[in-house]
């Protein structure tokens, strides 16, 4: 069985055709409706996708979609959700795939579900191609045209998000390693950094002084190192241990999994009682 994953901004028609088609190829499981979930109320976007994510919930109310709140605009927040889903979905539940619909989300989350997407079997992008475009753009034979193009390049650029992706493009192999994970673990939960490899040994439970633990630990970190999740800094005489950006987003992601699982195995006896 699959599963679909959409984040709704203005096309919630497009999403629900292209949907239709999709589920024609594979049996869809289950639905996960993504939606803008800034706090600024004042935020336009934030209203649009809130409401078309309500209309396509109504649409697709026979799969009993999940919908969660996403900060399109923050790489982070994009790549912490999509992973969360990929992580649960595929390596706690079993599921055979993910399909991941870039159609509607904005640039950066796009990027961070492409991301996403390279470090998991399983998981496919797709984009639905409207029929028509620019309907809204007016007619490039009239004055309003060039009005119109002037004013939709008004703005003004705010920063540059440097995108953080894995360094090995294939699977982390963090997911099949739970020493690994316990490292990572670990260091977020120092808040992303370790004043020397000895304190990281410490805390993860195990003697830093005997020689077999200290090779292994220097294998892991090397390896993690390679695979853009850690950081290792000389200070002195000894080696600071960093979480990277990437590796802070990863371990929040597996956080927000872990919650995520708890929180549906908790809820579906419920709901199977409900629609029994």
């Amino acid at each position: 069985m699959a599963v679909s994953v959409h984040y709704v901004s203005f096309h919630p028609t497009l999403i629900l055709e292209g949907f239709e088609e999709i589920r024609l190829r594979d049996p869809i499981e289950r639905v996960y409706i993504l939606y803008d979930g800034k706090t600024d109320k004042r935020d336009r976007y934030r209203a649009v996708s809130r409401r078309n994510a309500l209309k396509l919930s109504r649409l697709l109310a026979f799969f009993r979609p999940v919908k969660l709140p996403v900060n399109p605009l923050s790489y982070t927040s994009a790549f912490s959700r999509l992973y969360a889903i990929l992580y649960y979905e595929l390596n706690q539940r079993g599921t055979s795939k993910v399909y991941i619909d870039v159609t509607d989300m904005p640039s950066l989350m796009a990027a961070a579900a492409g991301a996403v997407a390279m470090m998991f079997e399983g998981a496919e992008i797709y984009s639905v191609i409207p029929d028509i475009r620019g309907d809204f753009i007016p007619d490039p034979r009239t004055p309003e045209f060039d009005d119109w193009i002037e004013q939709k390049d008004s703005a003004h650029a705010q920063a540059i998000a440097t995108l953080a992706l894995p360094k090995r493009r294939t699977a982390i192999s963090l997911l099949f390693s739970e020493r690994k994970l316990r490292i990572l673990d670990t260091l977020y939960s120092l808040r992303g950094s370790a004043k020397s490899i000895k304190e990281l040994i410490i805390n993860c439970g195990e003697d830093p002084e005997r020689p077999e633990v200290k090779a292994s630990y220097s294998r892991l970190l090397r390896e993690l190192e390679e695979e853009g999740l850690v950081l290792r800094v000389q200070e002195g005489r000894n080696r600071r241990v960093l979480l990277t950006e990437f590796g802070k987003a990863l371990m929040r992601a597996v956080k927000i999994g872990e919650e995520m699982a708890r929180r549906y195995e908790t809820l579906l006896p419920r709901l199977r009682r409900v629609h029994a």
